[in-house]
């Protein structure tokens, strides 16, 4: 599938900069038909360096003639920047958002000339193809619309389908979701330092094993419970780690902490109305 649409980035920051590189480097769209737009005038041009396409501060001139809208900018900003330009994107145009706690709904309100919205939540992955987004078709969207917008997001990494109602949770998991393995990295890093190896053979190790389990729960067709059971020798090294960590509460400190992300993403909903 090769697209030849007019496609916008409004709001070209780090993700959309990654999608946009993804696309490009995929055939999937041309740099020629991508126009990104940054309230930032000093950063258009490093932008525009940086991705080969053109950035330009004008959203109406831009929007002229889009078939593709790709909402980048900030969900806190969403309401203002839909307030100032929403009224220049084309009615036929697709809307595809990728702004954090803001529905699909709440866009369709701040685009009153019927334009059919797609919500993503992608995460930063996606910059080496291995990124993983959940997307989420609005009252306006059609099948096709959202069968489009899942292959736009296969181009880098994986794809699925969810319902509206389940995107605070996507969010939680996998939008914030690097974060808590990076995070895991830094830790197990840290106590491989305390213990005696260098940083740099710390984290080599702790990276690979990461990307090796994850492999594995990807691959085997085995459940993590099932792998971990299998690497978990009665009065060995790993049971002993594991009892650690169920005695100060590794499981509910994980679901407390995703529990939290679920619920400023709904907050976030709150602020947009």
């Amino acid at each position: 599938m090769k697209l030849q649409q007019k496609t916008v980035v409004l709001g070209i920051g780090k993700m959309g900069g990654v999608l946009v590189k993804g696309w490009i480097s995929s055939k999937l769209i041309p740099a020629s038909k991508i126009i990104g737009v940054r309230a930032d005038f000093s950063k258009t041009k490093q932008t525009s360096a940086q991705l080969k396409i053109k950035v330009t501060t004008d959203a109406v001139t831009a929007l002229k003639g889009a078939r593709l809208v790709i909402l980048g900018v900030k969900p806190q900003k969403i309401k203002e920047v839909l307030g100032e330009v929403g009224g220049a994107i084309p009615p036929k145009a697709l809307v595809v958002s990728i702004a954090a706690g803001v529905s699909t709904e709440q866009i369709e309100k701040l685009l009153p000339q019927g334009c059919p919205v797609v919500r993503v939540m992608p995460n930063t992955p996606s910059l080496l193809n291995a990124g993983m987004a959940a997307v989420a078709g609005g009252k306006r969207a059609k099948a096709s619309h959202v069968k489009l917008v899942l292959n736009l997001f296969a181009a880098v990494g994986k794809s699925i389908q969810v319902q509206e109602n389940q995107m605070d949770w996507v969010t939680a998991v996998s939008g914030s979701g690097p974060a808590y393995i990076f995070h895991m990295i830094e830790a197990m890093t840290a106590a491989g330092v305390k213990g005696g190896l260098s940083e740099k053979v710390a984290l080599e190790l702790v990276a690979q094993t990461v990307y090796g389990a994850a492999r594995l729960v990807q691959e085997t067709g085995k459940s993590p419970e099932e792998l971990r059971i299998q690497v978990t020798s009665p009065g060995g090294t790993t049971q002993a780690a594991l009892e650690k960590m169920a005695e100060l509460g590794f499981k509910e400190i994980v679901e407390k902490a995703i529990t939290a992300a679920a619920e400023r993403s709904a907050a976030l909903k709150k602020l947009n109305g």
